[in-house]
């Protein structure tokens, strides 16, 4: 059986030969259009496992299930191996309706399969719920919202939108008593997910039917329009998954709800919530041979104040892909649209100050590490050569704004940290301008 990424080839490739290069705007809409929906399977022989869970099946009922999805299966792998065959048949046709008409020639069997697959999930509901007794029917709702979930979660894109808070329970080792205790919370998760996840569904399958006519008559300006508002909704569900980790965390307690919120955000966030480059740093300077307490003391007391910024950067950061992600779905779609056109900027990248930011404390916290142990020990850690050179650098240029610089006290007490700014006497620590001086120094991760 040819995969379903095979004939969504087939399709991309009869498209590409009618088109010219300046319709590339055509792709990014192309891909909020549901052609790739079209090609994927309502069902699937592992949902066999969901639904036998959900509804309790026997094994009688297991038995006939099974079958009913090898039907369908070998019902949808006919339905678009023909789609595929009319698509091959079509090429000449394509191409004689040139740029304006393509995109309409080939939408005919794409809808017109379309509403066929519809048919092909009707039937299979239909005949699931004739073997089923009232009870399961009863619970023929959650299997929908755990359906819903399997289904719809993986399509989300923003930070944090396709994330399944209860199995993020169960890795973060939540025990099964505590998962029961708190089943109220979880089952208002799952109800205000199923609302959401079933809203952007809908959104996304009005859209697709605007977005195609707008891609047949070739008006880019409704395609955006309808991408922003699936991006609308995608924010709307979101922002729910945060709140709802919130609320089960809480639930959870706090013996378990910490783990549970940490591995939540470090999957909603990879790029954010990972540790940071200086971890090892600081244990490497708490190795050195020879330090007294009052330098270990010192050590301690900077990295507990390095990880309180670290965190609240972090948190800083996150926001950063809270407004950025939902902009960069529409701005994509927009610079696409007006792809060779004089005068239009250049993209940006939101992320790069914040980036800049995290290098530039990393290397202040180094300097302030080195003056701690002293300049022999100093030289016996990772990157010695690069904080060396950074404070040979001269001061013009270097400064971007206050910078920590921590206050050493006597006797090993770690005092409040000062900030100085470019007006202020004293030598302002460098910034991030030298990293990589030295190829040894640990790198911060993006």
């Amino acid at each position: 059986m040819r995969t379903p990424r095979a004939v969504i080839a087939c399709a991309v490739a009869a498209i590409i030969t009618a088109f010219s290069p300046t319709s590339i705007a055509h792709a990014q809409l192309g891909a909020n259009a549901g052609f790739v929906e079209a090609f994927q399977p309502d069902f699937l022989s592992r949902d066999l496992v969901v639904f036998a869970d959900v509804l309790e099946l026997d094994d009688s009922q297991q038995a006939v299930l099974e079958s009913l999805l090898t039907d369908y299966a070998d019902s949808f792998k006919l339905g678009t191996e023909g789609l595929k065959d009319k698509m091959k048949a079509m090429k000449d046709q394509i191409i004689a309706a040139g740029d304006q008409g393509a995109m309409a020639v080939i939408l005919g069997p794409i809808n017109e399969w379309t509403a066929e697959k519809r048919k092909l999930h009707d039937r299979f509901v239909e005949n699931v719920q004739a073997i089923l007794s009232d009870e399961q029917v009863a619970r023929w709702p959650k299997l929908e919202r755990a359906m819903r979930r399997e289904k719809e979660l993986p399509r989300g894109i923003l930070s944090g939108e396709k994330l399944d808070l209860v199995v993020i329970a169960r890795a973060s080792e939540v025990p099964p008593e505590v998962m029961k205790a708190s089943a109220s919370e979880i089952t208002a998760y799952e109800v205000a997910i199923d609302g959401a996840l079933a809203q952007r569904a809908r959104q996304m399958a009005e859209s697709q039917e605007r977005i195609k006519a707008a891609l047949a008559s070739n008006d880019q300006s409704v395609g955006l329009r309808e991408i922003e508002q699936i991006v609308a909704k995608r924010v709307v569900l979101r922002d729910l998954q945060e709140q709802h980790i919130t609320a089960l965390a809480t639930a959870f307690g706090s013996q378990y709800g910490a783990a549970f919120r940490d591995r939540a955000l470090r999957e909603a966030f990879p790029s954010v919530y990972r540790p940071s480059s200086m971890i090892p740093y600081f244990a490497a300077a708490r190795e050195l041979p020879g330090l007294s307490p009052e330098q270990t003391a010192q050590l301690n007391a900077l990295e507990t104040e390095y990880g309180t910024w670290y965190a609240q950067w972090q948190a800083n950061l996150a926001q950063v892909y809270r407004t950025e992600e939902p902009k960069k779905q529409s701005e994509e779609a927009r610079r696409r649209a007006t792809q060779g056109q004089a005068d239009v900027p250049k993209p940006v990248d939101p992320y790069k100050p914040m980036h800049e930011e995290r290098d530039r404390h990393d290397e202040q916290t180094r300097e302030a590490i080195c003056k701690i142990v002293g300049p022999e020990l100093c030289e016996q850690l990772p990157g010695a050569a690069k904080v060396a050179a950074a404070q040979q650098r001269p001061m013009t240029g270097t400064s971007k704004g206050s910078s920590f610089e921590p206050n050493l006290a006597p006797q090993g007490d770690m005092a409040e940290p000062r900030t100085r700014g470019r007006g202020q006497e004293g030598r302002t620590p460098p910034s991030s301008g030298t990293r990589g001086s030295n190829k040894d120094a640990p790198k911060s991760a993006d």
